[in-house]
């Protein structure tokens, strides 16, 4: 029989504040860039959504025969187009010059367009002629 008292168990209090230690030193080290991460798959569904309204508002122009516009508002933190006010997530801003203009002819009137966080920038232009959109830096 062994003795009660004599075999150790648990951990020790220096055990103890070493892991917690290392776990805070991996939490310091992780956090920052998995923000920064989300920062900018956040900025680039933006982006596609985006792209993928000035899609829609050039088919719109299209088949309705009707102009149809695009500007930001809020001070770039929403767009204004056929579907409504789009409004962008919180660090992120959109800067057009001018408001971008779809012909029922199918097409643009634009001015460069960018998308942006604290991290990263994306600069889209929409083809005059055919309304293709491009993005640099996606």
């Amino acid at each position: 029989m062994s003795e009660a008292g004599n075999s150790p168990s648990g951990f020790t209090l220096l055990e103890t504040l070493v892991v917690v230690a290392i776990m805070a030193l991996i939490g310091a080290i992780i956090v920052p860039n998995l923000v920064s991460a989300l920062d900018v798959l956040s900025l680039q569904q933006a982006t596609r959504i985006l792209q993928a309204d000035l899609r829609v508002a050039r088919a719109t122009a299209l088949r309705t025969g009707q102009k149809v516009d695009m500007e930001t508002t809020n001070h770039g933190h929403e767009y204004d187009w056929i579907g409504g006010s789009r409004f962008l997530p919180p660090g992120m801003a959109m800067s057009m010059p001018r408001p971008l203009i779809v012909y029922p002819d199918g097409s643009v009137d634009s001015s460069p367009i960018t998308m942006a966080t604290r991290h990263r920038k994306y600069s889209l232009a929409v083809d005059g002629v055919t309304g293709a959109v491009t993005v640099n830096g996606l």
